[in-house]
């Protein structure tokens, strides 16, 4: 092994595990323990890290002096691609998490973005992986991957592949797929369970018909109510199919739907995602429909829900953690390829409540 690799490999066991004892370190690299030390003293005298009794950690921040005086430049641990849906609404959260933990582990985050289409979703995960990346997070544009073409590419893969807020629980592939995600099931029942605690019983769901998010949402919903012991009616689910081009038509479905919540007795509504939540909040007003005095509303991914002329309660996922947790994993991942192992690994990530004006009095 090249001292360049060796010193790679101690520096991202550095990186993360925050120490290295020299015996073990050198068992699982299969080289001598005074090989290591070598290392260890070469890498402390570029300032990379502190030698200890038996180990290494990692070196102290600079003070500004020494900063100033010093211009030692570290190399990436290693390179990481990235492919995400969208740059925009929802996924800019996951991106600056896993920017974090680049910055934190010394990595290079490499960033592609598909605009939810599957032929340039594919066309990123191919460049990505012809320009050498050590490891690639995910998130396809489609709710499954089962099937897909995407699939076929991503195992065939011979580095790493994380799949990101997408579920792969449905995947039977032959290669060897991880996955960290927001756990939407438990977001509708956490939103659920917060309106039956303030006593409603005829609560709506709302979500976007052609969003990966909705099915999860649907089962949390059911979920919800069946372990509260109330039964689940099917009609009470409410699709909604906005035209990004034609605004109206999504005012015209809202207006649908209001039209029918007297009629069907609801007294509290969820809605994926933020966007029409606030559009139904203005509905409501323009029905002189109080919020929350006549109709109780949780919004679903809090990116813009507080910024309404009603402040909305929403579950926010924890998209931060999803980008965070994802580069870590996969990380990690590249470390087991050179030397060490770890079980694959499927994350779940809880949501959270914020609770706002639209929900309480």
């Amino acid at each position: 092994m090249l001292s360049t690799e060796r010193h790679g490999l101690i520096l991202k066991e550095l990186a993360l595990s925050g120490s290295l004892t020299v015996t073990e370190f050198a068992a699982k690299a299969g080289i001598s323990g005074m090989t290591v030390r070598r290392d260890l003293a070469a890498l402390e005298a570029e300032g990379l890290l502190s030698r200890v009794h038996g180990g290494a950690v990692p070196a102290a921040p600079p003070s500004g002096s020494e900063r100033r005086g010093r211009t030692t430049t570290r190399p990436p641990l290693a390179t990481i691609g990235m492919v995400a849906p969208s740059a925009a609404y929802y996924f800019p959260g996951i991106i600056r998490g896993a920017e974090a933990a680049a910055r934190e582990l010394g990595v290079r985050l490499v960033l592609g973005v598909s605009n939810y289409s599957p032929s340039e979703e594919r066309l990123q995960i191919q460049r990505l992986l012809a320009s050498g990346v050590d490891g690639l997070m995910v998130t396809p544009s489609q709710e499954s991957l089962t099937g897909t073409p995407t699939l076929d590419l991503l195992a065939a893969a011979e580095v790493p592949i994380i799949v990101v807020e997408r579920s792969i629980d449905d995947v039977l592939d032959p290669g060897r797929l991880e996955s960290v995600r927001s756990d939407h099931v438990r977001g509708a029942e956490i939103a659920v369970n917060h309106l039956l605690a303030l006593g409603h019983k005829r609560i709506a769901l709302c979500a976007r018909e052609a969003s990966p998010t909705t099915t999860p949402l649907g089962e949390g919903y059911r979920l919800a109510l069946q372990k509260a012991g109330l039964d689940y009616d099917a009609g009470m689910v409410r699709a909604i199919s906005p035209v990004p081009s034609d605004p109206e038509v999504l005012r015209r479905q809202i207006d649908g739907i209001l039209d029918w919540v007297p009629d069907a007795g609801v007294t509290a509504v969820i809605v994926h995602n933020d966007d029409d939540a606030l559009m139904f909040a203005d509905s409501c007003q323009a029905r002189n429909l109080r919020i929350p005095g006549h109709l109780a509303l949780v919004a679903y991914d809090d990116e813009i829900a507080s910024l309404g002329s009603v402040s909305l309660s929403a579950v926010a996922p924890p998209k931060f953690d999803v980008g965070y947790q994802a580069l870590q994993m996969c990380l990690n991942r590249i470390g087991s390829r050179r030397g060490t192992s770890s079980a694959l690994q499927r994350v779940s990530l809880s949501p959270t409540l914020v609770v706002r004006d639209s929900t309480i009095n």
